[in-house]
């Protein structure tokens, strides 16, 4: 039986794991899903017992359960991470393939999802400032 997490847990579920977070399924401990390794999805909410609602690239809605199923977060660049990398280039104080300092001034100015981003996908940061394509 899965034990419903404390309302820290849950809290701490629904600011990590955002709407248009994109994950990818490692392993799902449902023998009734269709799903399997490698099937992509995008984050619609997380629940008040701190299930992650996807909507999965095949069309099926299932939630995963942090403490049973196996997933990743994809990179993703999400509407309020390119308007703080906006407002930082925008301010002409940093070159922005200088992370550190990219970094730093997120840090400054309160901008906690692009400061998540460079630290867990840096090389997919760089690859959107030389491009401009989303991850």
């Amino acid at each position: 039986m899965i034990k419903t997490p404390s309302r820290e847990i849950i809290e701490a579920r629904k600011s990590r794991y955002k709407k248009g977070l994109r994950v990818e399924l490692i392993n799902m401990e449902d023998p009734y899903t269709d799903l399997a390794s490698g099937d992509k999805g995008t984050v619609s909410h997380v629940d008040d017992i701190g299930s992650i609602h996807v909507n999965w690239d095949k069309g099926s809605k299932l939630a995963l359960v942090d403490s049973v199923d196996e997933f990743k977060v994809l990179p993703t660049i999400t509407d309020d991470i390119l308007k703080s990398i906006l407002v930082i280039r925008d301010s002409g104080r940093t070159n922005m393939f200088d992370v550190t300092t990219v970094y730093e001034i997120a840090v400054e100015m309160g901008f906690y999802d692009l400061m998540v981003f460079i630290e867990e996908h840096k090389t997919e940061y760089c690859h959107f400032i030389l491009t401009g394509e989303k991850p």
